[in-house]
């Protein structure tokens, strides 16, 4: 097992971004609008410069994980990484329909469905993935996996090391804090297939974007019965 490779954790508004930092750094998410002067005090913070950081990996394209892309591309002069299924979103700068999938995502979509929170800078993708992409060539061992449902082209991040970073495929329970479905789902049925994929690559720990984790792959099956 790969133990070279470090998942540090950025705290931001309603989210969380990761560095992934191996041989090469590689920051998965960017948060909302105006997040980058916490990731970039982070990066600070660990001694790794801006330039030093290769790859920017967005697990999907709503403007809670990729409302800062493009200004760090331009502060980092990094690669932008989206499935081509979300690229849209990218590309226009809007998160798109929100489908609740659960009680509290109805209530949540009243605040975070319309206005200013669905929308962020736009760009072009530098790169286009499917089914898989493989890190290694940024210096990082491991890859990233399709894991649709909550959107089409939401992706995870799965390590050598043991871990895996799965964005918004799974979130919290609010009173237990357990391993939940998403607050919206695009499809709930890829969202069940998806979590499955995961539990099959056998992640060690489970890092999520919102208000919880990491989770093992245990959490996991318990809480999903598979």
């Amino acid at each position: 097992m790969d133990t070279s490779t470090n998942v540090i954790p950025i705290p931001l508004k309603m989210t969380t971004a990761f560095i992934v930092r191996g041989e090469g750094t590689i920051l998965v998410d960017t948060g909302y609008p105006g997040s980058e002067d916490a990731i970039l005090e982070k990066l600070h913070e660990i001694d790794i410069a801006p330039e030093d950081v290769n790859l920017i990996v967005l697990t999907h394209g709503h403007p809670d994980h990729a409302g800062s892309a493009a200004k760090l591309r331009e502060i980092t002069g990094a690669k932008v990484v989206i499935n081509r299924l979300d690229a849209n979103k990218l590309r226009t700068g809007t998160q798109g329909n929100l489908k609740p999938s659960r009680f509290i995502g109805r209530i949540l979509k009243l605040f975070l469905g319309h206005g200013k929170n669905t929308r962020y800078p736009p760009l072009e993708p530098d790169i286009l993935i499917e089914d898989l992409f493989e890190l290694d060539e940024y210096g990082v061992l491991g890859k990233v996996i399709s894991t649709p449902g909550h959107t089409p082209g939401s992706v995870s991040i799965i390590l050598d090391n043991g871990d895996a970073i799965v964005g918004d495929l799974i979130v919290p329970s609010l009173l237990s804090s357990k391993p939940n479905i998403p607050f919206w789902a695009d499809d709930l049925n890829e969202v069940m297939k998806s979590i499955q994929k995961l539990v099959d690559y056998a992640p060690e720990r489970i890092y999520i974007a919102h208000f919880g984790g990491p989770y093992t792959l245990d959490d996991l099956k318990k809480s999903f019965r598979i």
